[in-house]
C-alpha cells in the first residue's frame, strides 16, 4: 500500500507521516508538487497508490494554482485526495471540491480526526476498487453473453430460389430482438423475427429462452397458425406474472413454399413487413394476430400471398421506426438495390442510417429475404 504526500517538508508533513506510520502505513513517498510526483510515474509501475494527501497553505491568491495541481493528480490517479489546510473560507472549499478533493484535514491537526479521515479515505478507495472490479467483471460477462446471443442468430441462407440475411444492433450490451430461419425441406423455408418487450439482460434472457424452443416447434408444426399458437402458449407458461407485461412478444412467422409459389404468414402485433415486386409494387404484411404471452390461448389468422418471379421481403423490429423520429424510413431503398444480394443491401442500409455508431434507444433488427420462385 503506497501513500503519497504532496507538500513542502514541514512539521505538518512530518506529523502526517508519523500518523500514517502509526496506522501501519510505511510505504510513503513525499513530493514537493503534483507535477514532480507525476514525473516519477516509473517509480509506481508496480505499486498501488491508495491515497494522496495534499498539504497546502491555501488562500485566495494561490487557490487556482493549487486547483490545477489537484486536477492533475485526479487525472493521473483515481484515488482519494485529502487536503490538509488551515484556511476555512467556504468559497475556497467549494472550489477545491469541484476539482476532486475527497475530504479535508484542518490544521492544527487533531490526531484522532487526522487518523479518522485517513482511514475513511482508505476504506473508500477499497470499496471503489471492489466496485470497479465488479463492473469490469460484469462487462466481461456481458461481452460473453452478447457473443452467445449473436451466435444464436442464423447465418445467411443462399439457395437458387431463396436468399436470406439479417442485421442486428443492440441499444445495450444485450437486447430483446432475434431472427432465425430453417430450410425444412427442398420446398419449404421458415422465417421468424420476434421482439421481446424491454431491453438489457432480462429481455435477452427471455429472447434466448424462446430461441431455444423455436426449432423444435417450427420443425414439428410448420403451419404458421399452429406455430404461433404454440409459441404463445410457451411464452405465457414460462414468463407470465400477474400484473407484469414485461415479457410480451411481437413476431412475424412466415413459410415460403417454392413448390406452390406462396408465402404464408402470421403477424402477431409486429411492425408490418414490406414485400416488393420486380417493378417496385409493394404489399404490406399487416398485423393479423394478437401479441404473444398476454393470454394462455389466442385466436390466430394467417394470410397467404402469391409469389410470382422476383420478390424482396423486408422484416424488421420497431426500433427501426424510432431511429430518426422526424424522418421516415426510405422503403424504396430496399427495391433500389434489387440487383444486389441481401448482404450488400443490408451493408448499404447500415451505412445510410449510421447503425454502427449511432447511440440507439432501441434494438434494431432487419431481415431481407429475396425469392425467385
Amino acid at each position: 500500500m503506497t501513500i503519497i504526500i504532496i507538500g513542502d517538508e514541514s512539521n505538518d508533513v512530518l506529523t502526517i507521516r508519523v500518523n500514517l506510520e502509526q496506522l501501519g502505513l510505511h510505504n510513503i513517498h513525499l513530493f514537493q508538487s503534483a507535477y514532480e510526483a507525476i514525473q516519477y510515474e516509473h517509480v509506481f509501475l508496480k505499486e498501488e497508490i491508495r491515497l494522496i494527501i495534499y498539504d497546502a497553505n491555501l488562500h485566495v491568491e494561490n487557490c487556482e494554482a493549487h486547483c490545477r495541481e489537484i486536477e492533475a493528480l485526479t487525472v493521473w490517479r483515481g484515488v482519494p485526495i485529502l487536503l490538509a489546510t488551515s484556511y476555512e473560507k467556504p468559497v475556497l472549499f467549494e472550489r477545491v471540491l469541484e476539482v476532486g478533493i475527497f475530504d479535508f484535514i484542518l490544521k492544527p491537526f487533531d490526531v484522532m480526526q487526522l487518523k479518522n479521515r485517513i482511514q475513511i479515505a482508505l476504506k473508500y478507495y477499497e470499496e471503489t476498487k471492489k466496485r470497479k472490479e465488479h463492473e469490469r467483471q460484469l462487462q466481461m460477462d456481458l461481452k460473453i453473453a452478447k457473443n452467445v446471443q449473436k451466435s444464436a442468430l442464423t447465418e445467411n441462407l443462399s439457395l437458387p430460389h431463396i436468399e436470406i440475411d439479417g442485421i442486428y444492433f443492440t441499444s445495450q450490451s444485450l437486447g430483446g430482438d432475434m431472427y432465425c430461419w430453417f430450410q425444412l425441406n427442398d420446398d419449404l423455408t421458415a422465417v421468424m423475427i420476434f421482439d421481446v418487450m424491454g431491453h438489457g439482460v432480462p429481455a435477452a434472457l427471455v429472447t434466448m429462452s424462446i430461441r431455444s424452443l423455436l426449432k423444435e416447434i417450427i420443425v414439428k408444426l410448420i403451419d404458421p397458425v399452429h406455430v404461433i399458437k404454440e409459441m404463445n402458449r410457451k411464452i405465457y407458461e414460462l414468463f407470465y406474472t400477474d400484473g407484469l407485461d414485461s415479457y410480451l412478444v411481437t413476431a412475424i412467422y412466415a413459410i415460403i413454399d417454392k413448390k406452390n409459389s406462396t408465402l404464408q404468414y402470421v403477424n402477431a402485433s409486429h411492425p408490418e413487413g414490406v414485400m416488393f415486386g420486380k417493378y417496385g409494387e409493394t404489399v404490406k404484411m399487416h398485423a393479423n394476430s394478437p401479441i404473444l404471452g398476454l393470454f394462455p390461448t389466442i385466436q390466430v389468422q394467417a394470410k397467404s400471398i402469391r409469389l410470382t418471379g422476383w420478390h424482396r421481403i423486408i422484416l424488421y423490429t420497431d426500433g427501426l421506426l424510432t431511429l430518426y423520429p422526424d424522418q421516415l424510413i426510405d422503403w424504396d431503398f430496399f427495391h433500389s438495390y434489387s440487383a444486389q444480394n441481401n448482404g450488400l443491401l443490408l451493408r448499404k442500409f447500415t451505412e445510410k442510417y449510421g447503425l454502427c455508431y449511432l447511440p440507439l434507444e432501441d434494438d434494431i433488427t432487419v431481415v431481407s429475404i429475396t425469392t425467385t420462385s
